[in-house]
């Protein structure tokens, strides 16, 4: 029995929540941030410097974000140990530079954030680059935080960049790769409303970098290679689900055995992403991921891609397309006529 693997329909869902790396509006404003940076920052400190895009826009994993809210992460590298310089000192000289650039420019704890009222948000993070050890650390802290809250943590944001974008030498599993990151970004940001107990993008895009097989068949008489993202989808969340174990907690006063996801980051220092979720959070999260798995195998066992796609759209929401039955009907009138002429062309 042929079943509906929905491969239009997840190439133009793809489509609808790929963030696009020649997106303009992203590239005048980044490009504003880095001409001021560039321009400013001598005049606030002697040391030298570098300016790098990060995040998923430089790891080509962006998602279109529901609320239109565009985060575009900036890095600085600077030529300095973090035993020379204050954390917050040093997000000072940034905010210096960046101030009255928006009405809305301050100090967070992992960044300096500069929001624009059009909708987007640039996210300047700040690095010593020049250690003893050889390692690379990110300024933690707001100049209101507890002393022990303003650190330098290490972090190598490069090399992290570097590792997600070069995830197979095959440029086709490549990209099959960056989907199903997008697939369960957009998936995280429907089934979880609250920022409390979401899981991170970064958390995500790990997993799939871990535990994803690539799921793709290829025609012994053609050679052509056709890539199967349901079933990629379908791999990668059973993966997920394997990996959790029972751990002895204490939840409300009493101890319970509540499942548990561990997963780290490819690059060093390689930190548990999923730490900061708490026992409740992470059993809604692999309740969420069994739902999923179950809409994902009862669509992979229809043969009619309307109902499959239907099902599927309950997880993806509106930017996962349903064709009408119409279209469906005639495609499978056309297949039906091409394998009775075949039949009886070899009858013949």
């Amino acid at each position: 029995m042929d079943v509906a693997d929905c491969r239009t329909q997840f190439n133009k869902f793809h489509d609808n929540i790929k963030l696009k790396e020649e997106n303009e509006i992203l590239k005048v404003k980044r490009d504003i941030i880095f001409k001021k940076l560039n321009e400013k920052l001598p005049e606030q400190t002697d040391y030298e410097f570098s300016v790098f895009n990060q995040g998923s826009y430089a790891m080509y994993t962006g998602i279109k974000p529901l609320d239109d809210d565009y985060d575009i992460d900036v890095g600085l590298y600077f030529e300095m140990s973090k035993d020379d310089v204050d954390p917050i000192a040093a997000k000072k000289w940034i905010l210096n530079v960046l101030e009255g650039h928006t009405k809305d420019v301050k100090i967070k704890k992992p960044c300096v954030t500069v929001t624009y009222e059009a909708g987007y948000h640039v996210d300047v993070t700040v690095y010593a680059a020049n250690n003893s050890d050889g390692k690379v650390y990110l300024a933690k802290g707001k100049p209101s935080s507890k002393v022990e809250d303003k650190y330098w943590d290490e972090s190598n944001p490069k090399d992290l960049i570097k590792t997600i974008k070069e995830y197979s030498s095959d440029e086709n599993d490549r990209k099959q790769f960056r989907r199903v990151v997008r697939y369960l970004k957009r998936w995280k940001d429907n089934k979880f409303i609250s920022v409390n107990g979401k899981p991170t993008g970064i958390a995500l895009t790990s997993c799939v970098y871990h535990w994803l097989d690539i799921q793709k068949e290829t025609d012994p008489f053609d050679g052509k290679t056709t890539y199967k993202d349901l079933d990629a989808l379908i791999n990668i969340v059973t993966n997920m689900i394997s990996k959790f174990v029972n751990e002895y907690v204490l939840v409300d006063g009493e101890y319970k055995f509540m499942p548990r996801l561990k997963v780290y980051l490819p690059v060093d220092p390689k930190p548990e992403l999923f730490e900061k979720m708490t026992s409740k959070q992470m059993k809604t999260f692999k309740e969420k991921l069994e739902d999923l798995l179950a809409s994902l195998e009862e669509a992979k066992g229809k043969t009619d891609p309307t109902e499959a796609a239907e099902i599927l759209q309950k997880q993806f929401e509106d930017d996962f397309p349903i064709p009408t039955k119409q279209s469906t009907g005639k495609k499978a009138m056309a297949a039906a006529v091409i394998t009775s002429s075949e039949s009886a062309s070899e009858r013949g």
